[in-house]
């Protein structure tokens, strides 16, 4: 049987190496630290505590390629700690909010902790993802998680908000605001577009950055360069 990863031994956690076997160790060593709910997990236990994050991160010298190795290794782009998703869902909640999509949801690692805790709030929450990544890792996804376009779903499941991790370089998501009942799209990932998403949408939409859902999350390219924003149809936005 496979031991559980351990975050507050932290000193000895393995580090990315350009030498097979210390890479291999440390690919193994990320895929029992990033995973999937086991059974009779309570929602969202998966999840790493963000003390558990701030210790591993506290204990390597590159953080930042230390999270792009992490990425790699198992196919997550955007690690919120077990904090988080209760926090998402008190500003839906804040905002009345009753049906959230998840797209890009990758394996479905933020997914599987949003869809019982949505459900037990009354928010009908649906996650998709194309399977197209760039890390796909060959691990498989969370059921919970369809294979669908997130331009064809948003008018199919008529969301009031998207969230979207690390949409693909380049990708305009302007064109989602023709779903007449979606008010706010969440960008994850690093602000300004290019590498998250269309340089575009940061001079045509109004958006801003929310301090409040920016907490206890970070990107596949470090803290410094993570935030999450809210695209919305005015410029009024709540937060």
């Amino acid at each position: 049987m496979t031991m559980p990863v351990q975050p507050e031994a932290a000193g000895d956690f393995p580090q990315p190496s350009s030498l097979f076997r210390r890479q291999r160790r440390f690919e193994a060593w990320a895929r029992q630290l990033i995973r999937l709910p086991r059974l009779g997990e309570a929602p969202g236990e998966h999840l790493l505590p963000e003390a558990a994050w701030q210790r591993l991160l506290g204990h390597t010298p590159d953080p930042e390629n230390w999270l792009a190795a992490l990425s790699r290794a198992t196919g997550v782009y955007f690690f919120p700690s077990r904090e988080w998703p209760a926090r998402l869902l008190r500003w839906l909640q804040k905002i009345r909010v009753g049906r959230l999509l998840e797209a890009g949801a990758g394996r479905g690692y933020l997914s599987a902790a949003l869809a019982p805790l949505a459900q037990s709030l009354g928010i009908t929450f649906r996650a998709i993802d194309k399977g197209e990544g760039e890390f796909v890792a060959g691990l498989p996804p969370h059921p919970v998680v369809a294979v669908a376009d997130v331009f064809t779903e948003v008018f199919c499941f008529q969301p009031e908000v998207v969230l979207y991790a690390w949409p693909p370089p380049g990708q305009s998501l302007a064109p989602l605001f023709a779903s007449p009942g979606l008010r706010y799209i969440l960008v994850a990932g690093e602000p300004g577009g290019g590498v998250t998403g269309a340089q575009q949408d940061w001079h045509s939409l109004p958006h801003k950055k929310s301090p409040f859902l920016s907490h206890f999350c970070r990107g596949r390219t470090g803290h410094k360069r993570h935030q999450v924003t809210i695209f919305g149809r005015a410029k009024s936005l709540e937060d």
